[in-house]
This record gives structure tokens, sequence and C-alpha cells, in this order.
């Protein structure tokens, strides 16, 4: 997407600084580090079109996610930076937009994206749960210090070798879908069948 600007990111870079930030704060970034001014008007089609053509082509769902989402027993949501319309393609796509009906937060709602907990607290209002009764589960720092700071328990899903460990009492990393289960259980909490 930048280089046509003339602007060359290492991929690692990219994963390390803006997984889960905010496109506008990631042209802004861009902008000030490089000394151009890039539109973000412009470039937001540019992205979201090339998102979509990846999601087409490459997105996969992560191992154990269908089965983790069919033992859930409590209501459940997503909650993203992204807007609405990536997140029913990105999970219809992957087969699993039917345990979310109607239960997809997006930051473009309330225009407060991660790591603002505003986001989670408009999703745990919508879902008429206190945001201290919520379980995040997370791939992003950004995401994760959301959860924190709306005072929520975070699972940090650390998959990704590029995900940098986040050391806090309210936050559980794990590297497998199918541990999430068993890190319940060892809170007392019945989540799942």
């Amino acid at each position: 997407m930048f280089k046509e600007f003339g602007i060359t990111l290492d991929l690692e870079e990219i994963f390390k600084r803006f997984k889960g930030v905010k496109l506008y704060e990631i042209i802004d970034t861009i902008n000030e580090e490089y000394g151009v001014s890039l539109q973000k008007a412009t470039l937001e089609p540019v992205y979201r079109d090339e998102v979509a053509r990846l999601f087409d082509s490459e997105l996969e769902a992560i191992a154990g996610a269908e089965a983790l989402l069919d033992a859930v027993t409590v209501p459940q949501c997503v909650v993203s930076n992204g807007p609405v319309s990536k997140m029913q393609h990105s999970l219809g796509r992957t087969g699993m937009l039917h345990h979310f009906p109607d239960r997809l937060y997006s930051g473009y709602d309330i225009q407060r994206w991660k790591p603002d907990p505003a986001l989670m607290f408009h999703a745990a209002k919508a879902m008429n749960v206190n945001v201290e009764n919520c379980i995040l589960v997370d791939d992003s720092s950004a995401g994760a210090r959301s959860g924190i700071d709306a005072g929520m328990e975070v699972f940090y899903f650390c998959a990704d070798p590029h995900n940098l460990p986040i050391v806090h009492p309210k936050v559980t990393m794990f590297t497998d879908l199918a541990q999430l289960p068993a890190l319940w259980k060892a809170r007392g909490w019945e989540v799942t069948r």
C-alpha cells in the first residue's frame, strides 16, 4: 500500500508495530516518520480492497476456532477496530459468522478504537454484561491493553511470534485455542461444554 509512495516497510516491523492499530493511526505514523502527506481518504479504499483480496485468496480459520466457538456456552461477540463489513467478510470466509449474529462491535460504531477501553465498554453494554464479568480473547497488544484498561480478564493469543509479551495480572498468554477451556476451568469458570 505504501510502496507506490516510495515507502518500503519490513513485514515483521509492520506486524510488531501496527497489529491491531487503527488504520488512520498507521497512516499518521507513516506521514510523520517519512515526512509525507498521505491522504487517509485516498488510502483507506486501497487498503480495504487489498485486505478483501487477501481475505478471499488466503484467509483461513485459526486451528481450533470453530470447535471452541461451538463449545462456548455464554454469549460471545467480536470487538474490532475494523469496520463491521470487514468482520462480516472475514467471519463469513471462515464459516464462523453464524456464531455472532448481530454481535459485531466496531470502533467505527463509536469513533473510538483499541487500545481505548471505550470500545470494550460499548460491547459489554450492548451485550448487557458488566465489563468485569467479560472474558476477552484477543491476538493484538492493542486489544489486550484495551481489555486491561476496561478491567476485563484478558486471554492474549500469542501464536503469532510477532506478538510482544504482556506481563500483567489480568493477562493470561496462550498459543493454542484448544488451551482455553482448561484455562477457564482452572479459574472456576464453567463457560464451555
